[in-house]
């Protein structure tokens, strides 16, 4: 009898035919496996492990919503950080000096509520005005301040304005030498000029509106709170539309008085920021006229790195200083104060 030893081959499979196979086992698993359905098809090597282990995974719907796709971080991570810097920056604006008259500066005046109300003394001299302190200058940016003339007795120079810190009263209430002058009479002085513009001359109680653009060199003056700027309904400081050139220079605000037919005892009281306006400030300029460092914050929060929130600040730059905010383990966000403390926000 012949008796004959036979051998049965194994199934042979194609490369692509097992990896088609994986991946619908990967996407569709049956009852009692291991793995687990994905949210979403997998998009490296760490999630398909994750899957493997019976972890449900969830992408991310972007950069900005984690910092980590493995980190235990909310989502609202950064608007967490947005709104922390935020309060920050409202109590910084609230903190801003804001300048007054300099007493140093003043020549035949007096001044009274806290520096911002000057009074003139005499007739005589021309030269009669306050300013500014000419470390207060200015050479960019854009400014707005009021002047209430509270009570007007006469003079040709009586008038509020910018000046260099050079100027002078009798230069400035003559002719705006070197500077703009907007007078009690209506009339706007430039740089040793009429512009030919009035505004209507103000009576007592009367308010003036002055924006100063000095970066684009021009400014607009207006009876607040609702007159035209420079006398003309389309002229505007917000569009740089209808503005008189600024000379060269730094340039300080100040008042004048005296000169030709001038009176004692007239009282302008300046409103530098420190008060609420009567108008409504330009868009894109300060709310008055800042000194030191104050000035417009502009709120910023980027994360240092994505990759791990615990130990990547966010830093915050504004004026002349950068604020810190620490992300905690449970989320939170924490701030490094300026004498070297934490405070959770």
């Amino acid at each position: 009898m012949l008796v004959c030893s036979v051998s049965i081959r194994p199934q042979r499979h194609t490369v692509t035919a097992d990896v088609v196979e994986v991946a619908e086992a990967l996407d569709n698993p049956g009852s009692g496996t291991l793995f687990v359905t994905l949210a979403d098809n997998p998009g490296n090597a760490r999630d398909l492990l994750d899957a493997f282990l019976g972890q449900q995974m969830v992408e991310a719907a972007n950069a900005t919503d984690t910092l980590d796709a493995l980190s235990a971080h909310p989502a609202s991570l950064l608007e967490e950080i947005s709104a922390a810097v935020a309060v920050q920056d409202a109590s910084l604006n609230a903190a801003t000096v804001w300048a007054t008259f300099d007493p140093a500066m003043s020549s035949s005046v007096t001044l009274s509520g806290g520096n911002l109300i000057a009074t003139n003394t005499g007739k005589v001299p021309a030269n009669q005005g306050a300013s500014v302190a000419s470390v207060n200058a200015r050479s960019s940016g854009k400014y707005y301040f009021e002047a209430t003339f509270i009570t007007i007795t006469g003079g040709a120079n009586l008038g509020v304005g910018i000046g260099t810190t050079t100027s002078t009263y009798s230069g400035l209430g003559g002719s705006a030498t070197t500077g703009n002058n907007g007078l009690g009479s209506g009339t706007i002085w430039a740089n040793g000029a009429s512009t030919g513009i009035s505004i209507g001359a103000y009576s007592n109680g009367q308010v003036a509106g002055v924006a100063v653009d000095l970066t684009n060199r021009k400014i607009w003056f207006r009876h607040s709170p609702s007159g035209n700027w420079n006398n003309n309904a389309s002229y505007n400081p917000a569009t740089n539309t209808g503005g008189i050139t600024i000379p060269s220079g730094a340039m300080v605000p100040f008042v004048t008085f005296g000169g030709s037919g001038g009176q004692a005892n007239n009282v302008v009281a300046a409103d530098f920021g420190a008060s609420a306006f009567s108008g409504a400030v330009p868009s894109g300029f300060m709310p008055g006229w800042p000194i030191g460092l104050g000035g417009t914050v502009t709120e910023t929060a980027t994360a240092v790195s994505t990759e791990d929130a615990t130990t990547a600040p966010a830093t915050v730059p504004r004026d002349g200083m950068i604020a810190t905010a620490m992300i905690n383990s449970d989320g939170t966000v924490r701030q490094a104060n300026a004498d070297g403390t934490m405070v959770n926000l």
